[in-house]
C-alpha cells in the first residue's frame, strides 16, 4: 500500500491494529442477468477470527 501511496489508509490500518479494532468487511453483488437482485454484506472481526 506504501509503495501504491495509498498512505492513509496505511495510516488509518495501523491506528486500528494499535487499538487492537482491525476489520474485514465482503460486499458482493448478488448473482443475477443484468439487473440489480441485491447485496450479500459480511463483516469478519480480524481480531476473534469470526464472523459477526
Amino acid at each position: 500500500m506504501k509503495k501504491r501511496g495509498e498512505l492513509g489508509l496505511v495510516k488509518d490500518l495501523q491506528h486500528a491494529l494499535k487499538e487492537g479494532k482491525p476489520g474485514y468487511v465482503v460486499v458482493k453483488g448478488e448473482k443475477n442477468a443484468g439487473t440489480y437482485t441485491g447485496y450479500q454484506y459480511r463483516r469478519f472481526d480480524i481480531s476473534k477470527g469470526t464472523l459477526q
